[in-house]
């Protein structure tokens, strides 16, 4: 049985289990969405259609992985990967990654989710301009990815753990000063 911090061995396995299976089921969600999105994504770019495919392989890939309790290796470079892919997604819907060629907003403009009083999202979208629009699926895809690092988190114990958070909070204050020096959006 795998060290584990919650309670009582019993109690650890089934808790472990649960993470594992929400886990698994936000890791095959958000592979699902990328799987969706991947031909909108392959007419802008072969080069963001063939990322979309290599993110959804890697979490359809997790999900199978996380059958058994993965190693802390398996759970921190999880962690690691679906951080870069929400911080990635993240500058791409705020300032947009400049690699890449301008979306087409003629085909993107139903996917705005609706602000009252206004049109689109609050999201600006101006001629050729890289930003990603902010729709249902992506805040549906954003969200399970979100969920997925918490359990995985989770399923790591004492100093790993301490170290992912660490890290993650540092991401999320370097994310705060980006914001507030005017770096995203």
């Amino acid at each position: 049985m795998a060290q584990t911090t919650v309670g009582t061995p019993a109690n650890a396995d089934r808790a472990d289990h649960r993470y594992r299976l929400v886990a698994a089921g936000c890791a095959m969600t958000a592979g699902a969405i990328h799987v969706l999105v991947v031909p909108e994504h392959m007419a802008e770019s072969v080069y963001a259609g063939a990322f979309f495919v290599v993110v959804a392989v890697g979490q359809f890939a997790l999900a199978l992985a996380l059958r058994e309790i993965p190693g802390p290796r398996v759970l921190m470079a999880a962690v690691a990967g679906t951080l870069a892919v929400v911080v990635l997604y993240v500058v791409s819907s705020t300032v947009g990654l400049a690699f890449l060629p301008a979306h087409d907003h003629g085909t993107h403009a139903a996917e705005h989710l609706s602000v009252a009083g206004a049109v689109g999202d609050g999201t600006p979208v101006y001629p050729s301009s890289g930003i990603e629009p902010v729709g249902p699926l992506a805040l549906t895809c954003l969200g399970a990815e979100l969920v997925l690092i918490a359990m995985l988190v989770g399923l790591l114990n004492g100093r790993r753990r301490q170290v992912v958070l660490n890290v993650l909070l540092g991401t999320g204050i370097l994310a705060l000063g980006a914001r507030a020096a005017g770096l995203l959006g």
